[in-house]
């Protein structure tokens, strides 16, 4: 069953269910108007927001309504608005920032999702179903949707990265690989975590070179090793601990059994390395719980936008197996979020 409130008919619950696309559109609109980094400082009026973001007044007024009803900006008796705490969020500048996220999944994904039932008949994505190629080369010749992606990963990775660093005891390792790491929010944090740690962040050039500026303003340019490559390709060999974090869930079986053995090559040259799979894990069995909902979304969203698909632990477990590598352990890190840790 959908989720309802005491006193919601059947009814009323999936009409909510169904019509739930005017929140992704209303919430990427006002990311795109920049209206909650508009409202960081101080609250505005409907006019002054209308003139700060170039809009037809009356209708930036129902869009507004609209937010409010969300309970993302609240309106005070003088009819300013200002950010809720869930409409902070939308803030391109805070750490938790959901904007990049909201904006990748109202613009660059939205048209994918309308291709889902040919997925589910086909089995291929959208973009495969259209041409295209079930991978991240169209991002080399688009850097203002590189940036997007990589600024949602970025949103995505925050809290669990966090949770990673608190909870993984990483066992005296010097050397630490994060392969597919986009703009380094996991190693950038660990090494935060563990001033021990040196770092390689190893991923396509289009991922890493903007991470240059954000490790210089860490301070943590000396001890972070960009490698720009392929994780189909040789990787950084003789490291401690390899992380793959949100990777696998993008590729079908046989291209996780390439990055996989990958691992396995790289791991060879260190006696004792360790890797973290790190992902939503899928239950066996779907209920209608929040975690089962945020799991089957991104499940759906793995097969339109790449062909990919979430797994669940046995299924991540035999993968591993497949490709001579043995899961030692799982850890629980954050909402969906756990970590496969595997070793030779």
């Amino acid at each position: 069953m959908l989720p309802r409130n005491n006193g919601d008919s059947e009814r009323a619950v999936l009409l909510e269910a169904i019509n739930a696309s005017w929140t992704t559109q209303a919430i990427a609109t006002a990311v795109e108007l920049r209206i909650p980094d508009l409202l960081a400082d101080a609250r505005l009026d409907g006019e002054a927001l209308a003139q700060a973001t170039g809009c037809h007044a009356p209708s930036l007024e129902r869009l507004l309504a609209a937010l409010a009803s969300l309970a993302l900006v609240v309106r005070d008796d003088s009819g300013r608005f200002g950010l809720s705490p869930g409409g902070e969020l939308l803030r391109s500048d805070v750490p938790e920032s959901l904007a990049a996220w909201a904006l990748l999944c109202g613009r660059r994904l939205w048209h994918n999702w309308a291709r889902l039932a040919e997925s589910v008949r086909s089995g291929c994505s959208a973009p495969r179903s259209r041409g295209g190629n079930d991978d991240f080369a169209h991002l080399d010749a688009d850097p203002p949707a590189a940036d997007l992606f990589h600024r949602a990963m970025t949103n995505l990775t925050q809290p669990v990265a966090a949770a990673f660093a608190a909870s993984i005891d990483l066992g005296g390792a010097l050397r630490v690989v994060d392969v597919g790491g986009g703009y380094g929010q996991l190693i950038t944090t660990l090494l935060l975590a563990h001033p021990c740690l040196h770092g390689v962040l190893f991923d396509l050039r289009h991922a890493i070179e903007p991470a240059t500026a954000r490790l210089a303003q860490l301070a943590l340019s000396s001890r972070c090793e960009l490698v720009s490559g392929s994780f189909f390709d040789p990787l950084p060999a003789g490291a401690d601990v390899y992380l793959l974090k949100s990777v696998l869930h993008d590729w079908d079986d046989g291209h996780c059994l390439r990055i996989l053995r990958r691992c396995h090559e790289a791991m060879a040259a260190r006696p004792g390395a360790r890797l973290f799979v790190i992902e939503r894990l899928a239950p066996e069995s779907f209920a209608a719980t929040p975690r089962d909902r945020a799991i089957a979304r991104s499940d759906l969203n793995m097969l339109v936008s790449l062909g990919g698909r979430e797994r669940c632990e046995r299924e991540y477990c035999a993968l591993l197996l497949d490709a001579a590598l043995r899961a030692t352990r799982t850890h629980a890190l954050t909402g969906e979020f756990s970590a496969v840790e595997a070793a030779l």
